[in-house]
């Protein structure tokens, strides 16, 4: 995932935090019990364990005590605007596959790993922000979004497994972008089994739209309503009632 999409996404996330167009204590509405100013504060903290992690090549998590506390009321933009920075620097400077620390079982790993971990990162909470401020958020990268549909399957759907088949779905569900060639995706979740595929095939419902729209419905950032839906809605709607609660 290349660096650029890091750059654009976060850079998005600073315009519209700087905005003013909603206070610090302006609650987001994707992030339930969140204000702006805590969002800010969340995404600012993973670009300063970021830059640390990858500019001194830790193999391990570091203390929170080794990084930079936010600042309260204003200063606080401007602390992730630096944040965001040395995070970009780290990166830039950063040899894809020297092994460092991340959060996942396979850790340490390359650091190639932070560069797509940051930009699919960086574009929901992005779209949290705009949200928050009342903005019809920009369209994505359709490469970089259907990259985040992928992810999501590939690193945070095994975290949730065990709850769509306790909560069956009461059926399967493809999705399909429309502005990428070959992104598919089919979840089948029945019988105390699941699978992920990437291909096409007959669901109970199908889900089609832009793959950046696609991105944010699997994150819950969008209803279903934002995309064409064909086939029983209600296995789509309880997918993100599931994974909300």
């Amino acid at each position: 995932m290349a660096l650029d999409a890091v750059d654009l996404e976060s850079s998005r996330f600073l315009v519209a935090a700087s905005s003013g167009a909603a206070p610090l204590d302006a609650s987001v509405p994707t992030c339930p019990g969140w204000d702006v100013a805590q969002l800010v504060s969340h995404l600012g903290f993973i670009y300063s364990r970021l830059a640390l992690v990858v500019s001194a090549h830790l193999t391990e998590a570091p203390n929170r005590s080794q990084l930079p506390p936010a600042p309260e009321g204003g200063a606080r933009i401007g602390w992730f605007a630096e944040q965001r920075m040395a995070m970009l620097a780290a990166l830039e400077g950063a040899d894809d596959d020297t092994l460092v620390w991340n959060w996942t079982r396979s850790s340490p790993g390359p650091t190639s790993f932070w560069f797509r971990r940051m930009a699919h990162e960086t574009l929901i909470h992005r779209v949290d922000i705009e949200l928050a401020h009342g903005l019809e958020p920009a369209e994505g990268d359709p490469e970089v979004s259907a990259d985040t549909v992928t992810e999501y399957f590939e690193l945070f759907y095994p975290l949730f497994e065990t709850q769509l088949l306790e909560t069956p779905l009461g059926g399967s569900i493809h999705l399909h972008a429309t502005d990428v060639s070959r992104a598919e995706w089919t979840l089948e979740a029945d019988a105390g089994q699941s699978s992920v595929t990437r291909e096409h095939a007959k669901a109970d419902v199908a889900l089609r739209g832009s793959a950046f729209d696609l991105a944010c419905w699997i994150w819950g950032r969008v209803p279903t309503d934002r995309l064409e839906v064909f086939g029983d809605r209600q296995v789509a709607d309880r997918f993100q009632d599931v994974l909300r609660a």
